[in-house]
């Protein structure tokens, strides 16, 4: 069972891409993890004019910069407790994530393996992509894709509708790459959603009755927050429940607050709830 000794110093490298503008990756993952007490160690996979949910945008890939930086890292040889993956691009970093992750003695690798959402790719993501996040996820302690997410790296269509039961036995066998524990989120159960964990043939769930919204950076929020309930010490099944709380919160705070739904949560003004 992954868990940790609530430390008062923890410490997480980072890996995603950044935003200038709209709530997504970094922009919502440092806030959550500093909030919580946790120092973050930030590397930019890529940089974005603005998340992918505008109707246009500019990306600028940073695989040179990446590899300097990590080497100059290795220098300081930091010790990090847990190692964060989101949003990489293809080529040289999925490479460049499995040396940190041999490199350095890292207690927690959790990959949330960005690749698409609501039964399809995301239009930046390719087959590349796809069969790179397979092969990086060999290396994962936790992941936590998506329904749409997990049937894309399972090579099922991610277009139709799955009943918990499968989504079950979709997690098991997407542990069988690797990951010993497989979240699954935006799962649906009658008129609820929520989140699935497979752990070492023992599930836990947490659902609340679905909204019918879609806010860019709920799924960087919810990894976060997962991640950094784990740090302080939290077992699995309490991080998931606390992570899956404020999710659903938060969404609801947004709704209330009639925040711009395309820009994403207003994360600074819902750290309260964590």
């Amino acid at each position: 069972m992954i868990s940790m000794n609530n430390k008062n110093d923890s410490n997480v490298l980072l890996l995603n891409d950044l935003c200038s503008y709209g709530k997504a990756s970094l922009t919502v993952n440092i806030p959550i993890l500093s909030y919580l007490g946790i120092k973050v160690s930030p590397l930019i996979s890529v940089i974005l004019s603005n998340h992918t949910a505008f109707n246009s945008f500019c990306a600028f890939d940073l695989t040179q910069q990446l590899e300097k930086i990590v080497e100059e890292l290795k220098i300081r040889n930091p010790k990090f407790d847990a190692f964060y993956v989101g949003w990489i691009s293809s080529g040289k970093q999925p490479l460049i994530v499995k040396d940190i992750i041999k490199h350095f003695d890292i207690d927690i690798v959790l990959i949330d393996p960005i690749l698409g959402d609501n039964g399809k790719l995301y239009p930046s993501m390719s087959d590349e992509h796809v069969n790179s996040m397979r092969e990086i996820i060999k290396y994962a302690d936790i992941i936590t894709p998506n329904i749409t997410e997990l049937t894309i790296l399972l090579g099922k269509d991610p277009s139709l509708e799955y009943r918990e039961e499968e989504v079950i036995n979709m997690a098991e066998e997407l542990s069988k790459i690797g990951p010993k524990t497989v979240i699954v989120t935006s799962v649906l159960k009658d008129k609820n959603i929520g989140c699935l964990c497979y752990q070492n043939n023992s599930i836990t769930t947490s659902y609340y009755p679905k909204i019918e919204i879609s806010i860019p950076g709920t799924g960087d929020a919810f990894g976060s927050s997962l991640l950094g309930y784990i740090l302080k010490g939290e077992c699995i099944e309490n991080a998931l429940n606390k992570a899956t709380k404020f999710i659903y919160n938060s969404v609801e705070e947004s709704i209330k607050d009639n925040d711009d739904r395309v820009y994403g949560i207003s994360i600074e003004k819902r750290l309260h709830l964590l």
